[in-house]
């Protein structure tokens, strides 16, 4: 027997106690080998203790009236488990076969793991007997172990697949996988209940079939590459559905292996973020809504130009809509309007002429003029094009266009529309197009306000209170731009100053109220003798008046000064006690000269006024020119 570190404890198991002394003695003189002889009725009578107390190799020794028991071998087995047995057959039995034998007596079927002949019995024999059947055992225990492991793992395994199958069926996420040669090998129930397909159908199907057109080939390259690199990725594209309506999904691809660690295909779980890209866009759009409507106010705050904010607005606006043709009118009549700005967002020409009226473009919407006064907005989609468009030398086809108008209330008026117009094809107006355009509507409207309001106190600015013409603040800075602007053209400059005669006598004699309307009259006699919108007449001081004559050479300026003092003479205000005439007269300083930068504008200022000191010397009633060449 092979050397070992620890006893083995051996029980042998006799019919009765009183059976022969051979095993006993052969087992005696073994080397690290405890034993213990107990009949089979004893130990089945003391099973608890036996059962506590294992021993490391069970010998059986029956003679041959114990053949039949194997009943008796069975209840050994139950009570001892896993335990090695060796099997000692009768002399007696050599006649018979040995498969016989234990077929006799199923030792097979009990667990017996080895068998040896009474009459082979020997010290060394036993010794290898024993050896034989731990070894075999201790491998029959491991191979026992090992398959009780694989079942476990196997069982382990088919509960993991179906907690998967449970998971992936359960989950809203539509998750499937294919193999390295593009092929789906496992679709889970949300992708069939998006596709409304059968198992089988969509096994059969190509990843490719269900990707919208306009996202194929950017999906195909990020396949191909994933595919070819063995490696995962994520890409954003839209999938249709069994309605064949197409909703943005997020795929999320992972690598699969096989057993043999080699990559065997993709395992991808998509996600519908349709309404999170449906969010995103609407905070992009809200975001661009407040940037245009930022600008436009940043616009009116820091221009007071409502040219250049409504140009802008008409501009920045379009970006947002796209809408083939945006502009902005302004209310002429109940019937008639003109066009101030347009932008053109796409290339259906629409005849427009900016230095013409037009009339509104529909005469439903002469009827909704009631309604824009109050601030209503009009909503078009089925407009006539012929309605809007001259058509006479286009080859335009017969349609129907969306309109949108939305008005400008300024001073709490219908001031103008934001006209915006769809062609191809025609589309319905969103709720958050509405919305900005009346924003922008409003922010117009306030800068219309803004700017009539400054022009207003520009011109308080600039206008003399009492005669209504420019004051000598709009003098001095209309000079000074017309002085630059000549020098630059090399054009001549006139300028006339008049004085009332004796002025101070007639408001002594008649009071100043009178002397308020004198100057009044006068002013308007001057007004009237001007014919070019360049021309400019002021009340420089006083009783005393400028005339700027651009483009004016010295002829023209003496012309124009007679024919104010005849006319201002022709009022016949009377003035008694003027040493000049029964009536008001005028005197007149002249001057004229092509600007230069070597010379300012207050030399023809200097010339004229003494001209007008020299008509006074001569008599007064009278127009003097001053020559600058004579300073």
């Amino acid at each position: 027997m092979q050397t070992i570190d620890v006893i083995i404890n051996i029980l042998i198991l006799e019919e009765s106690r009183s059976s022969d002394n051979l095993v006993v003695s052969l087992i005696d003189k073994l080397d690290n080998c405890n034993f213990k002889t107990i009949s089979f009725k004893q130990i089945v009578q003391e099973y608890n203790t036996w059962q506590a107390a294992l021993p490391n190799v069970i010998l059986i020794n029956l003679d041959k009236n114990s053949i039949n028991k194997s009943n008796i071998l069975l209840k050994i087995c139950t009570i001892f488990p896993n335990i090695p047995i060796i099997f000692i057959l009768d002399n007696e039995d050599l006649k018979k076969p040995i498969e016989s034998q234990k077929k006799a007596l199923d030792l097979e079927k009990v667990g017996v793991q080895d068998y040896v002949i009474r009459s082979n019995l020997s010290t060394t024999f036993l010794n290898k007997s024993i050896d034989y059947i731990l070894q075999t055992a201790k491998m029959s225990n491991k191979l026992k172990h090992l398959e009780e492991i694989n079942l476990h793992l196997e069982s382990q395994a088919k509960e993991t697949q179906k907690l998967f199958k449970t998971i992936v069926d359960s989950t809203l996420d539509l998750i499937w996988t294919i193999d390295a040669n593009e092929k789906y090998t496992f679709l889970n129930q949300s992708w069939l209940s998006y596709t409304g397909q059968s198992l089988a159908e969509g096994l059969k199907e190509n990843w490719r079939d269900r990707i919208h057109p306009e996202d194929l080939a950017e999906c195909v390259e990020v396949y191909n590459s994933a595919l070819k690199k063995c490696q995962g990725f994520k890409i954003e594209y839209r999938l249709r559905r069994f309605d064949d309506s197409y909703r943005t999904i997020l795929n999320t691809a992972v690598r699969q292996h096989n057993e043999e660690g080699e990559f065997a295909g993709l395992l991808c779980s998509c996600s519908d973020i349709t309404q999170r890209k449906i969010t995103e866009l609407k905070i992009a759009k809200q975001v661009q809504v407040e940037r245009i409507l930022t600008d436009i106010i940043q616009d009116i705050h820091s221009s007071l130009d409502i040219d250049l904010i409504l140009q802008t607005a008409t501009e920045k606006v379009n970006q947002y809509l796209s809408a083939d043709r945006i502009f902005i009118t302004k209310i002429i009549n109940k019937n008639q309007l003109t066009l101030l700005f347009e932008s053109e967002g796409g290339s259906f020409f629409t005849g427009c002429d900016l230095t013409k009226a037009k009339q509104l473009p529909n005469k439903d919407l002469i009827d909704n003029f009631t309604k824009l006064s109050q601030g209503e907005i009009i909503a078009a989609n089925n407009i006539s094009l012929t309605t809007m468009i001259n058509i006479d030398s286009y080859d335009l086809p017969r349609a129907s266009f969306a309109l949108l108008l939305v008005p400008i209330i300024a001073n709490q008026k219908l001031w103008g529309l934001v006209c915006v117009e769809q062609y191809l094809p025609p589309r319905s107006w969103e709720l958050d197009e509405i919305k900005l355009l009346k924003q922008v509507a409003i922010q117009l409207g306030v800068a219309i306000k803004q700017s009539e309001m400054y022009r207003e106190l520009e011109q308080l600015a600039v206008i003399d209170g009492l005669t209504k013409i420019a004051n000598r603040r709009k003098f001095d800075r209309y000079l000074a731009t017309e002085w630059k602007r000549l020098t630059r053209e090399k054009n001549p400059l006139s300028l006339i100053l008049c004085d009332i005669d004796y002025f101070k006598l007639y408001n002594d004699t008649y009071g100043h109220q009178a002397g308020d309307l004198c100057l009044q009259k006068v002013a308007q006699a001057i007004s009237k003798a001007l014919k070019r919108p360049a021309d400019l007449v002021a009340r420089y001081g006083g009783e005393e008046f400028a005339v700027i004559l651009p483009n004016t050479e010295i002829g023209g300026a003496i012309s124009l000064a007679e024919q104010i003092r005849l006319q201002v003479q022709s009022l016949k205000i009377p003035h008694i006690n003027s040493p000049v005439d029964l009536y008001i007269t005028l005197s007149f300083g002249v001057s004229s000269s092509i600007p230069s930068s070597g010379l300012g504008f207050y030399t023809l200022v200097a010339a004229a006024d003494k001209g007008l000191y020299q008509a006074k010397e001569l008599g007064r009633n009278r127009v003097v020119k001053f020559d600058l060449n004579e300073f």
